[in-house]
């Protein structure tokens, strides 16, 4: 068979590709041009909440889900556009806010894994695993709170990284998915 002949193994061939070369791209762009992907994270972010609030004063639906209009909605909207506007006045200060949440996030997390690591609620073979996810969660959450901009660094850097494997992947998965269209 040819890929005239299998037009969707053909596809899947070509955005598995595409897939894979942005990836590499944005990977490399990451890795390369680390602060400028803070900011350009700090601008997305602004854009996101200017465009969720506009969405809840205007209609009060959004990607989130389907609300009532009432004055709660109305407040929400405008505080959603006042901090993306702030986003893009003082993304230094955006980015921090977001370093702290997933820090946050973090420390929470870390604390729960070693609660459920204590508790009887996960096997014995799994209870060291979790101990150990729980103390590097605790870990990684006091370093981005002591250090909020090594952390933005290290979040885009590894987030670089991953990228860059995946597209790898993803370019890896398309050639054996033209090969096995080729084969049947």
């Amino acid at each position: 068979m040819t890929e005239t002949e299998t037009p969707i193994g053909g596809d899947l061939f070509k955005s598995l590709l595409l897939k894979g070369i942005l990836m590499i791209i944005l990977g490399v762009i990451m890795l390369v041009f680390t602060f400028s992907s803070i900011l350009a994270l700090d601008y997305l972010f602004g854009i996101v909440l200017i465009v969720l609030g506009i969405q809840l004063l205007t209609s009060g639906s959004t990607f989130l889900g389907e609300y009532k209009r009432t004055w709660w909605v109305i407040l929400l909207g405008i505080l959603a556009i006042i901090i993306g506007i702030f986003a893009f006045v003082f993304p230094a200060v955006m980015t921090l806010y977001i370093v702290y949440l997933i820090a946050i996030t973090s420390f929470i997390s870390g604390f729960t894994d070693l609660a459920l690591a204590i508790s009887d609620k996960c096997g014995l073979a799994n209870r060291a695993l979790v101990a150990v996810s729980g103390v590097l969660g605790i870990i990684l959450g006091i370093l981005f709170i002591i250090s909020p901009f090594v952390g933005a660094f290290v979040i885009v850097q590894v987030t670089g990284i991953f990228l860059l494997a995946f597209g790898i992947l993803a370019i890896a998965e398309g050639f054996l998915a033209k090969k096995a269209v080729q084969t049947a």
